[in-house]
C-alpha cells in the first residue's frame, strides 16, 4: 500500500518520533482469534497527560503490536452491571461504538444501561446523567467524557467509592483503571499527511480548511496537534475553519462559512477540506451546488456516509480508527477489572505511578483511500446497516 510506506516513511522524520507502527486494515471480528490492537507500554490511566502519549516508549515504533483475547461468556460469573456514557447518539460514528458495546455485553451476559449527553456542549447533563446511573447501582463505569477536565471530579468521586473507571474515546485528566482508546494525534498526523505527502516544501502552495469538532473535546485536540505536525514540513497552508458539535446543522454551517469567506462566484482558493464526518457530508453536497471540481474532500474519520462517499469517488479518503473494537474493549476490560483478571495484554505499569498495573489499549489505525476501497473490511469500523440504538442490556 502507497499510502501506508508514504506515512511510516515520513512519520518519524517529522515529529521526531513515530506516531504508530503501521498503518492496517481492519480485520473482522472473531472472539476466539481475538483483535490486532496496540498497548501501550506506560500506560496513559494516571491523569491522561500530553507527557505519556508523547513519552518515547509509547511512540509508535515503541508500542506493543498483540492480539487481544477477549474473555469468554464461562469466564463471567456475574451479571455485573455496567454504565456507559457517551457524549451523544447523533451520528453514525457513534452508533458503531452503540453497537460494539450493546453487542460485546450481550455476548458477555452483562447489563448495560447506556447514557447519551445530547451532544458536545452538555458537559453538566453528562455528570447529572453519570451520577444517577451510579446511584441506580453501576458497579462499573465505561466513559467518553465530554470535557476532559471537567469530568475529572466526577471521575474521582466515582473511582473513590471503589467503582472502576474506563476511560474511552475521548480521554480524562486524572487517574482510571483503564483506557480503551486510539492516538488521536497519530490519526490526525495520518490524515493530514495523506494531503502532506502530495504538497512537500517548495512544490506550491496549497490551501486547506480544518473543522475538527467540539471545542475541548480530547479527541479533537489531540487530532489537531497531528494534523499540525503533518503539515508543519508541507507547502499546505491550514486554514482553521471553527470547532462546533458534530450536529449536522453546526457542521454545514461551518462548512458554509469557511468556503464564503474563501471564495468569490465558481471559484475558491480552498484546495481541501479537511474535517469530521459531518463537515465533510456537507462539504460534498457544497461542493456539488457550487461546481468546485478541483476542490478535494477527506475526512478524518469514517462513518457510513463517508464510506460511500468514498466509494462513490466523492471523498479522497479517511482514516479507521475501527470504533467497534474500541466498543468491544472497553467492555472486555470493565468485566476483567470487576471479575479481578488479569488484563488481557498482561496490562503495562501506569505513567508516573509504575508500581500500578494498569492497561492502555488502542485499535490499529487504517487509511482507507478512494482507489484503493475494495480492501477496507468495515465490520470494526461500522454498525451494520439495520442497527437501531440500543439503550439497555438486561
Amino acid at each position: 500500500m502507497e499510502i501506508e510506506k508514504l506515512v511510516n516513511k515520513n512519520v518519524g522524520l517529522i515529529l521526531g518520533i513515530s506516531l504508530f507502527t503501521s498503518v492496517q486494515f481492519a480485520q473482522a471480528y472473531d472472539p476466539v482469534k481475538g483483535l490486532t490492537v496496540e498497548a501501550w507500554n506506560l500506560a496513559c490511566t494516571t491523569a491522561d497527560s500530553k507527557e505519556c502519549w508523547d513519552h518515547k516508549e509509547n511512540s509508535g515504533d515503541a508500542r506493543k503490536t498483540v492480539q487481544y483475547i477477549p474473555l469468554t461468556p464461562e469466564d463471567v460469573t456475574k451479571k455485573w452491571k455496567l454504565c456507559v456514557s457517551f457524549p451523544h447518539l447523533k451520528d453514525s460514528w457513534w452508533l458503531a461504538q452503540n453497537y460494539g458495546i450493546i453487542d460485546e455485553a450481550r455476548r458477555l451476559g452483562v447489563q448495560v444501561n447506556l447514557v447519551e449527553a445530547g451532544g458536545y456542549a452538555n458537559p453538566d447533563t453528562q455528570i447529572s446523567q453519570v451520577e444517577s446511573c451510579v446511584a441506580n447501582g453501576a458497579e462499573a463505569v465505561i466513559m467518553a467524557a465530554i470535557s476532559r477536565e471537567g469530568a475529572v471530579g466526577l471521575v474521582d468521586e466515582i473511582r473513590s467509592k471503589g467503582i472502576p473507571v474506563i476511560d474511552y474515546i475521548n480521554g480524562v485528566a486524572t487517574k482510571t483503571d483503564a483506557k480503551s482508546l486510539a492516538s488521536y494525534v497519530a490519526m490526525g498526523f495520518v490524515t493530514c499527511d495523506f494531503v502532506a505527502q502530495n504538497h512537500p516544501k517548495g512544490s506550491g502552495k496549497v490551501k486547506a480548511a480544518w473543522l475538527p469538532g467540539p471545542p475541548g473535546a480530547g479527541w479533537v485536540m489531540a487530532g489537531e496537534r497531528g494534523c499540525k505536525k503533518a503539515f508543519s514540513t508541507s507547502d499546505v497552508e491550514l486554514i482553521h475553519g471553527g470547532f462546533g458539535d458534530t450536529g449536522k446543522e453546526v457542521q454545514f454551517k461551518l462548512v458554509e462559512d469557511v468556503i464564503q469567506a474563501h471564495s468569490s462566484g465558481a471559484d475558491t482558493d480552498l484546495d481541501y477540506i479537511i474535517g469530521n464526518a459531518p463537515a465533510i457530508e456537507g462539504a460534498v453536497r457544497v461542493k456539488k451546488d457550487r461546481g468546485f471540481k478541483n476542490l478535494k474532500l477527506i475526512a478524518w474519520y469514517i462513518t457510513p456516509g463517508m464510506d460511500m462517499a468514498i466509494k462513490r469517488g466523492q471523498v479522497e479518503g479517511a482514516p479507521s480508527d475501527q470504533p467497534v473494537v474500541s466498543a468491544r474493549i472497553a467492555v472486555d476490560q470493565a468485566v476483567r477489572i470487576l471479575e479481578g483478571k488479569e488484563f488481557a495484554t498482561g496490562g503495562a505499569p501506569a505513567f508516573g505511578d509504575e508500581a500500578r498495573i494498569s492497561e492502555h489499549i488502542g485499535p490499529k489505525l487504517s487509511m482507507v483511500a478512494k482507489d484503493e476501497y475494495e480492501a477496507f473490511d468495515k465490520s470494526t469500523t461500522l454498525a451494520p446497516k439495520d442497527w437501531k440504538p440500543v439503550f439497555q442490556v438486561e
